[in-house]
């Protein structure tokens, strides 16, 4: 059974999105500080992998951020607990369970899987993981990033060593808002202009199928945001590219038993975790954000979401419902959709 539809059936068996935000009003205000402290961490989900607070402190954080994060740990478990989720990654569908094999990256010195999403941070993690097992020399070396050289990946090995690294070694993930990985992905796939597979690849027939009166000649340079969410919108999520696919189908939360996942939002206290959890040197830390480096933020999303259709927003958020509802992030712009 495809998730999209075990996503379409949950959307319903909860009500719809009002109840999600009903679900998480309720956690924020209706639960006590002594309640909230006993909902169980993302980390500590069973798995047989040694848990962070036996080998270092959690990530401090404010109130309100800690509010969310356990949020995003209520809404993790309702989700997985229900009937028909996926247990196991050996109870996916074959499709499944190769895309995430094939981002799953092993660590065999350091006992630890991380399942890279696109647009989040993964190539600073690649870049970490290369560090760790000496390929190149520490973080901020400048260097072009291949994203496979040099990395070993769960896809790569026979069933019986995946199993094993399954069950024994520490696990994480990170995740971010999905509407503002969407804008992410498109700035710098296709607003990007020293980027040219991207247009070729998919942008030439964005334009062709979804703007009026296009010339047969287009370069595929110059979709706009509107187009590129029609896009999405119309396109089945297991054929979509890596980069803009929902991360709850490229790393599977419900079916592998986390240890830790962390978030866009909390990078770098999230990231320093991971590593003194994992037993990396005190001199390996995950690299900071350049000054030139500008994040899609709020203000930036909002802008280009006016540009944008609300049917077509509507139509969007059905395929990336998962990774909305499972998270706790906020739908886009409900209020004027």
């Amino acid at each position: 059974m495809l998730w999209g539809r075990r996503g379409s059936r949950l959307l319903l068996g909860l009500g719809g999105l009002a109840v999600l935000s009903m679900l998480m009003t309720w956690i924020v205000l209706g639960r006590s500080p002594q309640t909230r402290r006993r909902l169980v961490p993302a980390w500590d989900r069973g798995t047989s992998a040694p848990r962070p607070e036996d080998r270092a402190e959690a990530p401090a954080h404010t109130q309100d951020f800690q509010v969310q994060r356990d949020i995003q740990n209520y809404t993790i478990q309702s989700v997985c607990s229900r009937e028909g989720m996926p247990r196991s990654p050996y109870n996916l569908e074959p499709w499944e369970q190769k895309t995430l094999f094939r981002h799953i990256i092993v660590n065999d010195k350091y006992k630890f899987l991380y399942c890279y999403i696109p647009k989040v941070a993964c190539s600073n993690w690649k870049k970490v993981i290369k560090v760790l097992d000496g390929k190149i020399e520490h973080v901020e070396k400048k260097v072009k990033m291949d994203h496979r050289k040099d990395l070993v990946f769960l896809s790569d090995l026979p069933p019986d060593q995946v199993k094993s690294r399954l069950e024994s070694y520490y696990k994480f993930m990170f995740v971010r808002d999905p509407t503002q990985r969407l804008l992410s992905a498109y700035r710098d796939k296709f607003a990007n202009k020293a980027i040219v597979d991207f247009p070729l690849r998919y942008g030439k027939d964005i334009i062709r199928k979804y703007r009026a009166n296009a010339p047969e000649n287009v370069n595929g340079t110059d979709v706009t945001f509107s187009e590129f969410v029609h896009y999405l919108s119309d396109t089945d999520p297991r054929d979509m590219n890596e980069h803009w696919q929902p991360f709850t189908k490229l790393c599977q939360p419900c079916s592998i038993q986390y240890d830790f996942i962390g978030t866009q939002e909390n990078l770098e206290a999230d990231a320093d975790h991971v590593l003194r959890a994992v037993g990396a040197p005190p001199s390996i830390r995950f690299p900071r954000r350049q000054p030139w480096y500008k994040p899609t933020d709020k203000n930036v999303l909002r802008q280009y979401l006016s540009e944008v259709p609300p049917q077509f927003l509507k139509d969007l958020i059905p395929k990336y419902s998962m990774d909305y509802m499972m998270f706790a992030y906020p739908i886009p712009e409900l209020d004027t959709i």
